[in-house]
């Protein structure tokens, strides 16, 4: 679910010019009137070399190199899908963090027969868990998104980055922002994830307006039939209210 020419050079052409050589000999004969023999001239004639001019290599075309697509860092809010709860009737419209290239718009999400469900609109859209506190309320306000979606980058693509003391803000409705500062970051075996912890941190002191970000991450099993994975890991942010 996570997502870089070679130039042929031809040989050069190489002429090479053979060494000609021609060789006249004269015959041995008498002369009548002496006893003497008269030897003729030997005559060696021998051609003039000549060499055919090796012609300039011409440029090596070099290809332009392939474009390398990658999804943007973050996607501008989309228009609005089928069956997606505005948050908006909660009073929350966006979750962003500058550092971790988060600005989406926030979805209403359910838990179904105990199970958090995830945002509709999985590429743009954080959600939110009405079952939990909202922001702005003392309490622990749940969010979650994708890390990766349909082979794209969710919301969520790099919060497994966060480090402490960042940034998190949640635009509300009204037009107020709350800000939140990062306070953990701890990666969990599916398998071994302390649900009601994180859900209902015993460190929260009473009072205290904290919130929580759930996204897949980590080791991931793919399916080679269809190309999907399936994440074996879970990332948890935390963040506390600071203003």
């Amino acid at each position: 679910m996570r997502q870089r020419p070679g130039i042929a050079v031809p040989a050069a052409l190489m002429v090479v010019a053979l060494l000609g050589v021609a060789v006249v000999l004269g015959t041995r004969v008498m002369a009548k009137q002496s006893t003497q023999p008269i030897e003729m001239a030997v005559i060696v004639t021998t051609s003039t070399p000549t060499t055919t001019p090796t012609p300039a290599p011409s440029p090596t075309p070099t290809a332009a190199p392939t474009p390398v697509r990658t999804p943007p860092l973050y996607f501008p809010p989309p228009p609005p899908h089928t069956g997606i709860v505005p948050a908006n009737q909660y009073g929350l419209a966006r979750i962003s963090a500058p550092t971790l290239r988060l600005d989406h718009y926030i979805e209403i999400v359910g838990v179904v027969n105990g199970e958090m469900q995830s945002p509709i609109d999985g590429n743009y859209s954080v959600g939110f868990y009405p079952d939990f506190p909202k922001p702005g309320q003392s309490g622990n306000a749940i969010f979650s998104a994708h890390e990766t979606w349909n082979h794209l980058q969710g919301p969520f693509y790099q919060v497994h980055q966060a480090k402490l003391g960042e940034s998190i803000f949640v635009n509300m409705a009204d037009g107020r922002t709350i800000r939140y500062q990062i306070t953990s970051n701890i990666r969990y075996d599916i398998n071994k994830m302390p649900m009601v912890e994180i859900l209902n941190p015993s460190a929260r002191k009473f009072g205290e307006e904290w919130i929580t970000l759930i996204t897949c991450g980590g080791r991931i099993v793919y399916d080679v039939t269809t190309g999907f994975g399936e994440y074996l890991d879970r990332d948890v942010v935390v963040a506390k209210r600071v203003a």
